[in-house]
């Protein structure tokens, strides 16, 4: 599985969360702001947002573009305990 990771500048324990609990197994990480829309969303299966280190317009420019695809997105405000209320969830 092929995740986007939006905002932050440091991923920290992300991945090994994602790994762990979601299956994921490659990482796109774009900080959210000058690097928008680096790379097309249709090879991506799961969006992670970082809506507390993010403009707001790219969050709803993600937003619309993963509804339009289809694609599922998980919005954490601060931290990666927000995760374990998705698991289970998403995949």
């Amino acid at each position: 599985m092929r995740c986007l990771i939006v905002g932050t500048d440091h991923l920290g324990a992300a991945p090994k969360i994602l790994r762990e609990h979601f299956g994921v197994d490659e990482f796109i990480h774009w900080d959210g702001r000058k690097q928008f829309l680096r790379c097309s969303l249709q090879n991506i299966d799961l969006i992670v947002i970082y809506a507390g280190f993010i403009n707001h317009s790219a969050m709803w420019q993600i937003k619309k573009m993963a509804k339009k695809l289809g694609k599922k997105v998980i919005y954490v405000n601060r931290g990666l305990s927000e995760l374990q209320k998705y698991q289970g969830k998403v995949v």
